[in-house]
Order: C-alpha cells, then structure tokens, then sequence
C-alpha cells in the first residue's frame, strides 16, 4: 500500500495503521512525512498514557518498534561509560517497559523482533538484553531526531544488533602495544623528572589507541594528512606515540641546560609545541598528521585547525568531498562546554567560505575543569551537548573500554567520510594526578580521588582480559612490556648526543627587507585594462544602478589625466586585488559585511536585482588567474581570525586578509591576537602573512566605532614580529598590498583603515602614483618649507584635519609629516626629514586619540632617542582618557577644534 494513500484525515482503522507501520519498518522513507514524525511520537505519547490500539495483540510489532526507538533515543541514559562512577546508572522513566506498554508477566512471551534480531521472533527478555548490550552497554549513542535520517539509518546498520563487534587478536594485541606506550612513557617521565609540569594522560591513555585507529582506519578510505589541535594533557604523549617524535629529543627538552633551537626564536614550553609526523599504517600507506602548536588558551586551537585544513584542501583540489585532509580536536571536558570559541568555530562547519567536510571532536573527559566539578561549570547534562544544535551524533565512551573506543573511532572516521558531518566522541576518565603533576586534587575531591587512586591502570585491566581471553599469555605482556621500557632508557641514555654544546642564540635574527623596497608598481596601461574589467558588467546581468553610476565613475577615475588625483581608495583597493590575482597570488578576504563594506565602499560582489545571483568582478581579471575569495563571515571575531590565521599559514602564495566591522571589534579576537598573530613565529617558528584591515579614525561615532587600538598592537611588537601601517592615500594602500603579498618574509600585517576618508575629496591619487614608485614609510609635506616654524609628525586621518585647518588659516608656517609605518619604526627615514628641517627643538607629534592611546607611548621615547633629549618631542593631542572617544559628535567637535587651535595658536605665538 503507498504511502500517498494516507494521511492523518482519512486514517479509519487499526488495519490501515499497520499496514502502514510495516511499510515504515521496510523503509522510513516509504511513508510520508507526516506518518514517520507519527510513529516516532508513539514513544512520548506511550510515557504519558498507554494507547488502547498499543493493547492490542495485533499490534505487537509496533509496540517492539517503539520499545526499540525508545532505547535508540535514551539508551545512552542507562550506558555504563563513567570508569569512575560508584553506582550503576538508573533506568530513566522513558525506558520503563511499563511506559512503553509493556507488562512483566509479558517478558517471557515471545515477540516480533521487527528486524533487530536475526529470528523473527523471541522473548521479550532475550530482546531487551540484545537492546541493552547495543545502547546501555560502555557506550552511549545520541544519534537519533539530528534531522538526518539517512545518517541515523546508518548508524543503526552498524551498531545494531550488537555494539561494539569486538576485533581481532591482532588488533587486540596492538590496541595493548599502544596502551603500553602511553602508561609506560608517562610513568617513566614521572621517575625521571620529578615534580615537572607533563599534563600527564594517566588514566586517559585509551587515547593513544583511539588516535592510531582514526589513522590507521583513515588511511584506509581516503585520508592522506589528519590536522590535529588539542590542549596540554596528553599532548607529549601524542607528540612521541603519535607523531613518533624522538623520545630523545623531548626527554633532552626537560633538562634544565636546554635551549631552543634556532628556528624556534625563543621558543615555547613542550607541551604548547606542534610538529609533523609523516607515518607509515601497518597496511603500508603514507599519511601525515600536522599537531598545531596551542598556547594555555585550551580551545583557541579549534578555529586556527579548522583554517589550516581549509587551506590544504584548497591546495590538493579536494573542494568536493573534503576526504584527503581531515580536522580533529581534542577538547576537555570544561572548556568545551565553557569556552565560546568552541560555538563559534562549530558555525563554521557548513558555510561557504569554511567549511572543511566535517571534523572529529574527541574530548578528553576528565570530570572536573582544574578543580572545578561538573555541575559548576555546565548547565547541560553532558559536557558534548553542544553538538546537538549542529546535528552531530555523540559517542559517550568508557575508557576502560578500549576496544570498544577503538571501534568508536573507526566508526567515527566512517561517519565522518561518508556524511560530512562533524562526530563528538566523550572518552570519560579520569586525571590520575590532578590538574597538572604538582597538584593535590584531594584538597577539592578527596572522595572521587580515593576512588582513582583505588583503581588499576587501563593497560593492566586491558592485558588482564587479554590473558583470560587467551589472546596472549603473561610472558608474552611482560615481552611487550619490557620491549618498550627498554626503548625509552635507551633514547635517555641518548640525550648527551642531542645536547652536545653549540652556539644557540635566544633571539631570532630577522632577514626582513623593509616593504618600501619590494617592487609594486604597474604599468597604466594594465591597470587601466584591470580596472575596466572591474566595471564591466556582463549583459544579462540586472546591476543596481547606484552601483553602475559608481562604476561609471571609477571607469572616469581611470581614463582622466594621469597625473592628476582622482582614484579614491576602494578603486585603489580592488586595483591591488587584481593586479595580483593576475600574477597568481591567490586572493582571500573574509570578515562582517566586507563583500559590500561595512561603509559601502568595496562591492566586490554584485548582486542581480531581478534573480539576486552574485558575480564577483575580481573572479574576471584574466585567463588563468588565481582565485579571489572573499566572504560575509558569521558575527564572529575570535574564531573568524583563528581561522583566516591557520589558513595563511598553509596557503603559501596568497594574500589573506581579515576586516574587521569597525576597528576595535578586534577586541573581541585579541586572544588570536595576543597567542598566535603577534607572538608564533617567536614562540613556535610559525610564519604568516595575514592582513588585518582595521577601520580606525575619531569622527564622532562614539567610544565604540573610533579606536582600533593602536596602542595595543604597538605594545606587542618586537623582534620585527608584525607590520603596523596607518597610511593616508589610495595609492599607498595600493602599493602596501601588493608589497604585503609579493614580500619574501611572511609577516602579520596590521593596516589601519579609514571611514570618512573613503570618500573625502582630499584622500586621492593619480594613475601615475600607482605605475610609479613603491609604499612609502613616511610622506614629506607636498608644500615646500624651506624654513618652517615647527615640524609636526603625524598619522592618519588627522593629516586630513591638519590640511583643511592649515588651508583655512592659511598658515605656511608648519611643515606636516605623515608617519605611514609605526612598525618597524622607519628609523633612516625619520632621520632624513629631521635633517633636512634642521629643527630639533620644534618637533611635535599630533594625534586624534586620547594621550595614552594611538602612537603617542611608542613614539615618544623613539623620537627622544632620536633627537638626544628626553623632552625633545612635544605631544599635541587629547588628554588622557578611561574611554577610547567621545559619546557625542559636538563634544568630538569640540576637542578637535581645541586640538587645532592648541597648535595653530601655538605657531603664532
């Protein structure tokens, strides 16, 4: 019977619904829509009152199936996965055979098994056992209502009707040789360094055989390179087991006369370190797997990962299926339900612009957060809850299970290749020693810690069962056992060679040619040609018609004289954009709003008005070009720059630029800012190009929409770690990023933008300032002064401000210097215009932002140095101040006026 021939309104009798009903046990799908949300309501109408037509013999298979479906939904509420737990779980109400219908003297009567078992019939009993061993054994399956219903087809197929399908002797015998290895190193470090921080896996050690499986079995559909981020615990164990670096080298990184090497700058503590591992399976691929190195931010990693493996796919051609290169996140218990980063990089896993086919997430439970429990740290039942609002299935799992967590990982690799779709697997355990190795946990859980303290070792109950189980006898544990203690002392033994005396520096010499000096001109008559190709519209296409007059206007722009200014800065923008999609430099912009601009001024997208397609001019510029990207983000900071920052990492030729919605919403990503832009090719030899664009300027916008905190980034610079621009024209601009993009070294660029100058009249140039010349890192003033009464350094949008008031005063008296580069500090520059005015005791520095913000701390003892004075350059600027700028446009006004009269009254005097 079809399943067109129902519907709730012509339903008539009993026949008809099961009838039905077994249509839908063949195939969910066969029935309509409205019937399946029917029969898998049944259960929560069964909870509240027995249904008469349930009572009924011949509905004895669909009272089966909905006993089924209950366990398939709350199973996991019954499961056994917490090692340490005191008690058994209790049977949750919606499991109670009375609430589905069910009686006990029914229990010895046989039933319809409805697919689940072999036999078509069997006792009640003998089912519901078959049930519990799959869903309220040591693992938990939340799988069902994800709004997947070929996933959750899926899953049943290879869970029921009994999980997990143990494995072989092999697999057995390995599963234990990886089990030796992350007890056995653990202990060793444990004698050998005592009191030293580790953040031991002890007690979670099924880890390392969870983690070679995902590999192992990976390498099997597909999977060429894993991209790993996790925290602390467990990280040295992963570096060594895992990634098989030299147990030498790291034992030498706990000796107190160790340096860092060179490539590392100064380095970084073991267990923030990342590597590479280039592994060989057992079946003899090759596979690589990439550990990102983390700072003590826990979960700051996540998005960085998701941005890296984003970029490799892009590299290998893998845009489809997203199968070769595959995330996983190693959370803990607390931060993953405490740390907001985790959401926000979870919003990236089906959009356009980051979505990396799905990522594994094993989170290390660990049933505390420090010394924090549960129920004060989350408000949800399970730490993995989150996962319920992307439609990911979770895997709770004991791990004094390890095969059972073995077959999870397996099977979670599976789900992940086949549907794309992001998989939690929750490893309860425990942390034998507490937070880190100096802890004492019994100060806060002195119960829960005579119960781990009470407990043998994962490997010792694993080999226990293996002996029962005859998969191997005592002597031959002890061989394995003894095979790899051996193994360990001998690389000890070796850490004299690693450490053999050498000349170790703890600074980084840089190589980095200033940006001035990088070539970036283009000749007009491609630029012309470019810029064209940026205001041609194709034919079919319905354009708004502000944006075709602007185009007409940009087309004006370019064909005018070329000597005189008329480009403002988006047309300067997009110009630098194509000029270098059109030299194979991979273009990619990502941030709030930026496809239009937060201030209208880029539309790199065009949106048709009749049938709102997108074309993006910039995907136009030539035959062969390399690709432009750019995307409307989420409402993200901290996770979007993590991400644009792992993805500069790995994508080598390219520009990659993250633009904030106003400056100081970087604020919200100082985290990425503070651990990984400024400070990771210091601490960890890790090197990146990324561009952020901030919009910067006081203009009467209030404390919010002024400030992109130039101070800040000016406190973390050093060692040449980043580059901080603030230029003034469009051509600067121009010239800035494509120097950006073409420069040899990769370092973090960050430019502040302006707002009101993208259409101020004063803030153009000429064609022929973008075909000649390069960046500049100081402007002269264009005036010629050959003896003026003070010298003024200043930079950005104040320039603008000086200009109009020195114009309306018409005062020749000053000279204007625009500081273009803060960082690295144009020294050479600065000290030739200082020259040529010859005016030591007349130099000041103006800025629009408060005293102790903008460059005015960073500048002053440089300039000092400079002049040979401690007083020698005076500040001209507003006071200091708790809040960036003012709260309304008249008292903005006002403070600006007192800013220009301070020193234009000043001259005159």
């Amino acid at each position: 019977m079809s399943s067109k021939d129902f519907s709730y309104a012509n339903f008539v009798n009993l026949s008809a619904l099961e009838q039905l009903y077994e249509s839908y046990c063949k195939d969910p799908h066969d029935v309509d829509p409205s019937w399946r949300h029917f029969f898998e309501g049944m259960a929560f109408a069964q909870s509240a009152m027995p249904s008469p037509v349930l009572q009924r013999k011949e509905s004895a298979d669909l009272r089966i199936y909905l006993l089924i479906d209950a366990y398939r939904k709350y199973g996991h509420l019954m499961a056994r996965f917490n090692p340490i737990a005191t008690s058994p779980p209790k049977q949750p109400q919606e499991l109670s055979i009375e609430k589905l219908g069910f009686k006990k003297e029914e229990l010895g009567a046989s039933f319809p098994t409805v697919g689940f078992l072999k036999e078509s019939h069997a006792p009640l009993q003998q089912l519901i056992d078959a049930i519990q061993k799959t869903y309220c054994g040591t693992i938990g399956v939340e799988y069902m209502g994800l709004g997947n219903s070929e996933l959750e087809k899926w899953v049943q197929e290879q869970i029921e009707p009994s999980f997990p399908l143990y494995l072989d002797q092999e697999k057995k015998i390995q599963i234990l040789r990886n089990l030796n290895k992350a007890e056995l190193f653990e202990s060793f470090l444990h004698t050998k360094y005592v009191g030293q921080k580790r953040f031991s896996l002890e007690g979670a050690e099924t880890m390392i055989p969870m983690l070679s499986a995902m590999i192992e079995h990976g390498a099997n559909i597909h999977l060429l390179e894993i991209v790993l981020g996790m925290a602390h615990r467990g990280r040295l164990n992963v570096l060594t087991n895992i990634l098989n670096k030299s147990y030498g080298q790291l034992f030498a990184e706990f000796e107190d006369h160790y340096s860092p090497d060179l490539f590392e700058g100064t380095g970084d503590v073991k267990y923030h370190k990342g590597f590479v591992g280039a592994l060989s399976t057992s079946s003899g691929k090759a596979i690589t797997v990439t550990l990102v190195a983390n700072p003590s931010h826990l979960e700051a990693v996540d998005p960085v990962v998701e941005g890296i493996t984003r970029a490799k796919q892009e590299l290998k051609g893998d845009k489809l299926q997203r199968q070769e290169i595959v995330p996983v996140l190693i959370h803990g218990d607390a931060a993953i339900a405490g740390q907001g980063v985790v959401y926000e990089t979870l919003q990236f896993s089906h959009l356009n612009g980051y979505a990396t086919g799905g990522t594994i997430h094993l989170i290390i439970n660990n049933q505390i957060g420090f010394t924090a429990l549960p129920k004060e740290t989350r408000s949800m039942l399970y730490c993995s809850d989150i996962a319920k609002a992307f439609g990911a299935p979770v895997f709770h799992v004991n791990a004094e299970d390890p095969e059972g967590c073995v077959r999870v990982a397996e099977l979670s690799m599976e789900l992940r290749q086949k549907f794309q779709c992001d998989v939690f697997i929750d490893l309860y355990c425990y942390r034998k020693y507490g937070h880190n190795e100096s802890d004492e946990p019994t100060f806060t859980q002195p119960l829960e810690y005579s119960v781990i303290k009470s407990k043998p070792t994962i490997r010792q109950l694993f080999k226990n069962r293996l002996i029962k189980e005859n998969v191997l006898d005592e002597q031959k544990a002890q061989e394995l056992e003894n095979e790899f203690k051996q193994g360990l002392q001998k690389a000890l033994e070796s850490i004299s060679e690693t450490l053999k005396e050498k000349e170790i520096s703890s600074e980084k010499q840089s190589h980095d040619p200033p940006i001035s000096t990088i070539k970036t001109a283009i000749d007009a008559k491609t630029l012309i040609s470019l810029g064209e190709r940026l205001c041609t519209v194709p034919s079919d296409f319905h354009i708004h018609s502000k944006i075709q007059r602007l185009l007409q206007e940009r087309i004006a722009m370019l064909h005018g004289d070329p000597s005189q200014a008329s480009i403002d800065w988006g047309l300067g923008e997009l110009l630098a954009y194509a000029t270098l999609v059109s030299e194979q430099i991979h273009v990619r912009i990502s941030g709030q709003d930026v496809r239009r601009g937060t201030f209208s001024h880029r539309h790199a997208t065009w949106v048709d008005q009749v049938k709102e397609q997108k074309y993006f001019p910039l995907s136009h510029m030539s035959s062969g070009q390399a690709p432009f990207d750019i995307f409307n983000s989420s409402l993200s900071e901290y996770a979007a720059l993590g991400f644009e920052f792992g993805y500069s990492v790995s994508y080598p030729k390219s520009l990659v630029i993250w633009e904030a919605q106003f400056g100081d919403f970087a604020n919200g990503a100082q985290i990425i800012i503070d651990q990984f832009i400024a400070s990771s090719e210091q601490k960890w030899g890790l090197n990146s190009n990324l561009t952020l664009l901030l919009p910067h300027a006081y203009e009467g916008q209030g404390p919010e929409h002024s400030s992109a905190r130039i101070e800040r980034f000016l406190q973390l610079a050093g060692h040449e770690n980043v580059r901080i621009v603030n230029c003034s024209t469009p051509a600067q601009l121009f010239h800035l990023l494509r120097a950006q993009a073409l420069h040899p070294v990769k370092k973090p660029l960050i430019l502040f933008t302006p707002k009101g100058l993208l259409r101020h009249p004063a803030c153009v140039s000429s064609l022929n300032d973008f075909s000649q010349g390069n960046f500049q890192e100081a402007i002269d003033d264009p005036v010629s002064i050959p003896h003026p009464q003070g010298i003024y350094f200043c930079s950005g949008k104040i320039y603008y401000d000086l200009l109009q008031e020195r114009a309306k005063r018409k005062n020749s008296a000053i000279a204007i210097i625009r500081l273009e580069q803060l960082y690295p500090f144009p020294e050479d520059k600065v000290k030739q215009l200082l020259q040529k005015y010859s005016a030591h005791d007349r130099i000041h520095w103006v800025q629009e932002e408060h005293s102790n913000m903008g460059a005015w701390e960073y500048i002053r003892p440089i300039f000092n140095q400079l002049l040979g004075a401690k007083d020698a350059v005076k500040y001209i600027g507003r006071d200091r101040s708790a809040s960036p700028a003012a709260g309304s446009r008249a008292l903005h006004q006002n403070q600006l006026d007192k800013i220009m009269q301070s020193l234009f009254e000043k001259e005159k005097s």
